[in-house]
């Protein structure tokens, strides 16, 4: 997997890849509630083939363990690369969310699909992750598989 050149403010986000597409979209959204308890919820607009845009992602601390979480966005582009954001971190504490508006991206390979991974810092160990959520690009169907 490779990191893309995103770019991240501290409570709006973008994954800027290029400008959107046409007039027509589709709105697609998933949650993920990990087993210890914290949330994120993605939503964003299919433009075309090739982008997304008007996304927006929110973390939830819901755990009270004072344990960092965030989230990684990863896009699989029709030519088969991986990129991943930046990590968009919640560090408000106890009962708190971090939204991050305005992500967008795209692909001329055409983008396959987004996916969101929830992650929490454990002292003295490997962050503890949990992939719970893959949009597939409806405007693609040839690169669902």
């Amino acid at each position: 997997m490779r990191r893309a050149a995103f770019t991240v403010a501290a409570t709006t986000a973008a994954l800027t890849l290029a400008a959107a597409g046409p007039g027509w979209a589709s709105t697609s959204s998933g949650d993920i509630t990990t087993s210890w308890g914290d949330r994120s919820r993605i939503q964003l607009t299919w433009v075309d083939r090739n982008s997304f845009q008007g996304g927006t992602l929110t973390v939830a601390d819901q755990t009270c363990d004072d344990r960092s979480v965030y989230a990684t966005l990863t896009i699989r582009t029709g030519s088969g690369t991986t990129l991943a954001s930046d990590d968009k971190h919640n560090t408000r504490g106890c009962g708190t969310t971090a939204d991050f508006q305005n992500l967008r991206a795209t692909d001329p390979s055409g983008i396959k699909s987004v996916t969101m991974t929830l992650c929490r810092r454990v002292a003295g160990t490997p962050d503890h992750c949990e992939t719970r959520y893959t949009g597939f690009n409806p405007y693609n169907p040839s690169l669902a598989f």
